[in-house]
């Protein structure tokens, strides 16, 4: 590893090819995260709008022995579709800032790309306090957030959706799965972008995971679509493992 420090936000600059921004995350991992981490041993998954790296904790640091580091991705290589959806701009309460957001200057397209790692980190802790399955949140910067690893040893929990689970399993999961919906709901937040790839399971339990589009409902413009849209992803896995579901009235009861 370079001697040289990296300025975090240099990650969120265009200019990386996709090789040489891998090596740069784990420098900056080591960086900014060594009052938790030793050294970040590779690569875990390379999701659509961020990579995430399995790292080993220090001794004492924490309980467990590898940590979990997501690093958001320089924007040119993310794979979100639309941040509207995501991003009311009109909730920003800088005007100067919103109207950068607005004109996507290269001011407001920084501001944009750390909202996510922001937003992220607050759902994470408001989200884990209130019991529900989320990774436990350690440590942020700039770009990225230091958390839970969920897995066995240095492998890591499969998703839903890379398994096929029984029926009494799925309902077990599924009953799980609701009640963190539930928990969201209390919390006056929506997840935006749930479905069987990202809630992960080990040891017979659902954890829910990526919440960087995850906002409070009174911040969405179309909070029941997406919400009514997370809860048919999650209804169409479970009905095709045999659990007896209608997507649309379990909606419209948890919403009440």
């Amino acid at each position: 590893m370079s001697t040289k420090e990296i300025d975090p936000w240099d990650l969120a600059r265009p200019e990386f090819t996709r090789g040489s921004l891998a090596a740069a995350e784990r420098q900056v991992i080591e960086q900014e995260f060594s009052t938790y981490i030793t050294e970040a041993l590779g690569l875990v998954n390379d999701g659509k709008e961020a990579t995430v790296y399995l790292c080993r904790a220090h001794a004492g640091s924490c309980e467990a022995e590898y940590l979990a580091a997501k690093m958001y991705r320089a924007r040119k290589f993310r794979a979100f579709a639309s941040d509207a959806k995501y991003v009311n701009v009109d909730k920003v309460r800088d005007k100067r800032l919103a109207k950068a957001m607005r004109q996507k200057s290269r001011h407001g397209r920084d501001a944009a790309h750390y909202q996510w790692i922001d937003r992220e980190w607050q759902m994470l802790e408001t989200l884990h306090a209130a019991g529900a399955s989320v990774p436990r949140p350690y440590l942020h910067c700039s770009v990225g957030i230091l958390m839970e690893y969920i897995g066995v040893a240095d492998q890591r929990a499969p998703a839903l959706a890379e398994l096929r689970l029984t029926k009494e399993e799925a309902e077990r999961a599924f009953a799980k799965v609701v009640r963190d919906i539930e928990i969201l709901l209390e919390c006056g937040v929506i997840h935006g972008d749930l479905s069987a790839y990202n809630i992960l399971y080990v040891d017979g339990t659902p954890r829910m995971i990526d919440l960087p589009q995850a906002m409070r409902i009174d911040d969405a413009a179309d909070p029941w679509t997406l919400f009514h849209r997370d809860v048919a992803n999650v209804c169409d896995y479970f009905g095709k493992r045999g659990v007896d579901v209608d997507a649309l009235d379990l909606a419209l009861r948890l919403w009440q």
